[in-house]
This record gives C-alpha cells, sequence and structure tokens, in this order.
C-alpha cells in the first residue's frame, strides 16, 4: 500500500498518542505496554517498601487495586485486541 504524499508543516510519525493509549503504525501497542509494565513495577517496588515498613495487609492491598489495577485497566477495552501474545503475557504476570 503507497501513503499519500504528506501535507506540507504536518510530520508523518510512526505511532500516536490518544488519550494516553500509544498506537504505533502497525496496529501495535508494545509501545503502551512497556511504560504501564514499567510505572506498576515501580509502584509494586514502593508497596514492598511500604510493607517492609509496616503498612497492613489491608492497605497494601488497597493501594494495589487502586494504583496498579487502574493502570492497567485504563482503556483496556480500546487496546486489548491489539496487544501481541507476548505483551498479554508480560501484563498478567504483573497480576499475579
Amino acid at each position: 500500500m503507497q501513503l499519500p504524499n504528506p501535507l506540507d508543516g504536518i510530520p508523518r510519525v510512526s505511532s500516536i498518542k490518544i488519550l494516553g493509549v500509544t498506537v504505533s503504525s502497525h496496529m501495535s501497542v508494545s509501545e503502551h505496554v512497556s511504560p504501564v509494565i514499567g510505572r506498576c513495577a515501580q509502584t509494586m517496588h514502593a508497596l514492598r517498601i511500604l510493607r517492609s515498613q509496616g503498612l497492613c495487609r489491608e492497605a497494601v492491598h488497597r493501594v494495589y487495586s487502586s494504583s496498579i489495577i487502574g493502570k492497567l485497566l485504563y482503556a483496556v477495552s480500546s487496546w486489548w485486541g491489539f496487544a501481541s501474545a507476548a505483551d498479554r503475557q508480560r501484563l498478567q504476570a504483573i497480576l499475579r
């Protein structure tokens, strides 16, 4: 498929962020999944530190549910179908 000529002053890009979800020109969301996993890993590390400092299990679970689950589920219905099997496995590993 041949792309149309670019318009003056409008650069052609290989990915676009739409309402916080990055989609590539190949209809892949890997560019979205990697940063989400990174942010979740940082939050999980902070939760481990808080737990070791005495935060109760219920509070840790509440913070996990509100922050990590929220990050993973944001607009998931719009991009889950474009996620590769590897991306899905990486996301499911965070939930375990």
